[in-house]
């Protein structure tokens, strides 16, 4: 069985970039730590190995800044929900973070972005066990699965 639900990468730039990103056009991405949010309900586990592939063809947003940063860390939930746009809006009301490109992700839906930056490796543990604790609708935390590159 495909596993379905939704998914978030960590990528950390070992310098700050600047990255033409579609028709997003030219982005600054200063030194610091990203959180993308996405969803996969064909294939969640495929599409994340594409993410973490380094050569590929760019189809995405997130394909620009993953082709010249690596993803350090990957979160994501094998619910059959989308979470994304929840999370992204999470992360934009949260201290401390910063949105690089308005749109980055988010062209077919009504959020500011899917891309957020963090200052530091601190800023995204806590945001990462914010996520964990939110209960949405049903009053109970989500089982968010870790995994360290």
């Amino acid at each position: 069985m495909t596993a379905k639900g939704s998914y978030a990468l960590v990528v950390r730039p070992e310098q700050a970039l600047e990255v033409q990103v579609g028709k997003l056009g030219l982005v600054q991405f200063p030194r610091g730590c990203y959180v993308y949010f996405g969803s996969a309900l064909n294939g969640l586990d495929r599409r994340i190995q594409r993410h973490l592939q380094r050569e590929k063809i760019l189809r995405w947003h997130i394909d620009y800044l993953t082709s010249s940063a690596p993803v350090v860390e990957v979160w994501r939930i094998a619910d059959g929900a989308r979470w994304e746009c929840v999370w992204a809006r999470m992360a934009v009301e949260q201290a401390g973070v910063f949105v690089p490109a308005r749109g980055f992700g988010s062209s077919d839906c009504r959020c500011h972005t899917h891309l957020v930056g963090l200052a530091s490796r601190t800023r995204v543990n806590e945001f990462r066990r914010s996520l964990r604790e939110y209960g949405g609708a049903g009053g109970r935390g989500l089982d968010i699965r870790r995994t360290v590159l």
